[in-house]
């Protein structure tokens, strides 16, 4: 019989822990913060989204719409602080509309 040591962690801690190790922190927190925009911006502007990528802190998206775009780039500040307050922490410090 095996014997197994218990710990008081939260199952997000192990989750959070786990991906640190396994190098998959990053891919994670790039589809955590598309997730986000989608659920941000709604169901008509994710319609018409073309492209939405994050590299290096930037989100790049790409827009079909070129009225949607300026009102995009309009937003885009008040979009980045309401993606990083849900994230729990400022990972978008740009965003590229295209």
């Amino acid at each position: 019989m095996s014997q197994r040591k218990y710990s008081d962690q939260s199952i997000k801690m192990l989750i959070d822990e786990m991906l640190r190790n396994t190098g998959m922190k990053k891919k994670y927190s790039e589809l955590e913060v598309i997730a986000c925009y989608n659920r941000h911006v709604g169901t008509y502007i994710e319609k018409n989204t073309r492209e939405i990528r994050f590299k290096n802190n930037t989100l790049i998206v790409k827009i079909d719409s070129g009225v949607l775009k300026q009102e995009m780039s309009a937003a885009r500040h008040k979009l980045m602080d309401s993606i990083n307050k849900e994230l729990g922490i400022r990972l978008i410090e740009e965003i590229e509309i295209w």
